[in-house]
């Protein structure tokens, strides 16, 4: 498995996690906790660096991406979405926003490839739908 898509795996994991237990805290002081208490998870396998922007980015700017989720969800507002979904679709936003040396395909498509993974069955059509209006309308990209 690529290097970045074990990040981002990781990645949803984490916030997974952070969100769950209802944490308002440090994502960064999260995620060390998150490696004391996760000895299975292979952290040399990952871009931590990356893994890290990827942590603060979603949650620095969470209030724009939850605002794009929710618009182009249509009738399903966010405390419906499943949190694997949620989580997923957040870090694709992020980087469709952000992290312009990701080509849009590529965070589309690594979203919809995990939530066939870790998502429920109609997931991977549901992140595809929503994330494809968001770079339709929302990215603009030179």
């Amino acid at each position: 498995m690529h290097k970045r898509r074990k990040t981002r795996e990781l990645c949803m994991k984490i916030l997974y996690a952070y969100r769950f237990q209802n944490n308002e805290g440090d994502i960064i002081q999260f995620l060390n906790k998150f490696k004391e208490l996760s000895p299975d998870e292979n952290f040399k396998e990952i871009d931590e660096e990356y893994l890290k922007r990827l942590l603060i980015g979603v949650v620095q700017n969470q209030t724009l991406i939850d605002s794009l989720i929710e618009k182009y969800s249509k009738d399903w507002p966010l405390n419906r979405i499943p949190m694997v979904e949620l989580e997923l679709m957040r870090i694709a936003v992020y980087e469709l926003l952000f992290e312009k040396e990701i080509p849009i395909s590529v965070a589309i498509d690594e979203a919809v490839d995990l939530s066939s993974i870790f998502g429920v069955e109609k997931a991977p059509s549901f992140v595809n739908g929503i994330l494809g209006s968001i770079a339709a309308n929302e990215v603009k990209r030179e």
